[in-house]
Formats: C-alpha cells, structure tokens, sequence
C-alpha cells in the first residue's frame, strides 16, 4: 500500500493548522460548542457502526487518545497510517479508531482526567486526520440533474439574498433546494442526506462566523466528499475567518459562484 496515496500529509498539516487558528479568532465562549460537535459528530458515527469493523481493543484506543493529545502533533496521524499500512479498512480507521478515541476523550473530558485544552487539540488532530482520508472516501453516484443546495447559516435572519440567489439559478435550470430558518442539527442532518454534493452556505456578516464553522466542520465530518462555498456578507465582513473554515471557495457575488458550482458539477458529473 501506497502510504503517501493512502493519506494526504498536505491537507492534514493544512486542516490543523487552519482549525488552530480559526479557534483563536473565534470568541472565547464559541470554542467549546465547537470541540463539542467534532466530538459529538465522530461519536456517532462510532454508535452506528454496528458491525465493529475490525474491532480496535480498548488498549489500542486508549494509545491513539494519548497520541492526540501529545505533545507531537504527527503522533495520532503515524498510528492511523501504519494502522492502514497494516491493511485497516478506512471504515474501521473512521468508524471504530478515531470514533472511539473521540468517544474516550469525551468521557476524559467529562471526568476531568483532561483539560480542556487537551480536549481541543485532540479534536483538532482527529479533524485534520479525517480531512488526511478524505480523499480516499467513494463519491456518490453522479448526479444527472444539475442541482444544488443553498443554505442560511442558523439563525440568520438576514435571508433575502439566498432567497434571491436561487430564483435566479433556479431560472438558469438548476434545481436549487433552498433551506432557510433551519436549526443547526436540522440543517447538517438535510445536507448530509442530500444526494447533490454541492452546498453553497451564506452568511450575513462577522457576527455568523462561529456558527458557519461550526456548520462546515460538521458537514466535513458527515459528509467528506461535499463542494462546499461560502457566500453572502460575510466574505467581506470575514474574510480572515472564512480563510480557515476549510471550504472549497468564497463567492463573492452571482458570477463568482455560478463558476464554482458550474465547476463543481462538472467534476462530480465526469468523475
């Protein structure tokens, strides 16, 4: 096995660096909603794995929690890639190893057997880890209708210009399913069960942007495959934000994202 096919060393270094930094320009009291969802997210994806794809023995788990909250940050991303070296599926490295060292250092966490910071950069290496795999992940099936998913981050009010933006694709032949007023579980459950993989998400300004990351991580975690664009005022009013949140572009008018998902069906279409 390929070992530099079977993970993506740049994306990793780059997701890891790009959520440190996120979280530091986040408010204080958004950061532990944040460490929660990563958490939350990966551990139910461990609560579904009913078959226990090559069961990981609680001694294993335990050393790969420890490793990510060492001080190496490279330490939890070596033992995924010689767990697959040593012919661990994806769906056992995603479903039974990095959920259940997610599910351990929940219960550390509760147990204050670790700290808080301990808990962040954990979640921060299991992300970055699963966005390493992300490419490795089978996409749905094309879709033959061009379509789309445009979204208003949780509790934006200001909902006029998605509103405006899919009447007008809607007019150039797209299929636009327009989800407003959504909270965020309704929202990140409707996405992940979209059969379309492009997802445009708008936000309204500054005042968005810990729920907007909050929305984009759990979608990266549900959803690997997703082409995810941000649009709305926030690409101004947060631009340095926006930057780290780990989407595939930022649309800043009409034109910018008919070319991005234009793009982006394209390569879904003809992959």
């Amino acid at each position: 096995m390929d070992a530099n096919r079977q993970f993506a060393h740049d994306t990793f270094q780059k997701a890891h660096s790009d959520v440190r930094r996120l979280k530091a320009k986040l408010p204080e009291d958004s950061i532990d909603g944040i460490v929660a969802e990563i958490l939350n997210r990966i551990k139910s994806r461990n609560a579904t794995n009913n078959t226990l794809i090559n069961a990981p023995s609680a001694q294993q788990i335990e050393r790969l929690a420890y490793a990510l909250i060492s001080d190496d940050d490279q330490e939890g991303a070596r033992i995924i890639q010689n767990l697959r070296e040593d012919g661990a599926s994806l769906e056992a490295v995603y479903l039974s190893y990095l959920a259940g060292a997610a599910r351990l250092l929940g219960e550390w966490w509760t147990d204050d057997h670790v700290s808080f910071v301990e808990v962040t950069v954990g979640t921060s290496r299991i992300y970055s880890i699963i966005r390493g795999l992300s490419h490795l992940f089978t996409p749905r099936g094309p879709v033959e209708v061009k379509s789309a998913v445009f979204a208003a981050v949780p509790g934006e009010t200001h909902v006029l210009g998605v509103r405006m933006a899919s009447d007008i694709f809607r007019k150039e032949g797209w299929d636009i399913d327009l989800k407003v007023g959504k909270s965020h579980d309704e929202l990140v459950d409707a996405l992940s069960a979209s059969e379309t993989p492009i997802i445009g998400l708008s936000a309204a300004g500054r005042h968005s942007a810990a729920d907007l990351a909050k929305l984009v991580l759990a979608l990266r975690i549900n959803n690997p495959n997703a082409r995810i664009f941000v649009s709305g005022n926030i690409a101004h009013a947060a631009d340095d934000i926006v930057s780290l949140m780990d989407v595939d572009a930022v649309a800043t008018d009409i034109p910018a994202a008919r070319q991005f998902i234009e793009k982006a069906w394209l390569k879904g279409h003809h992959a």
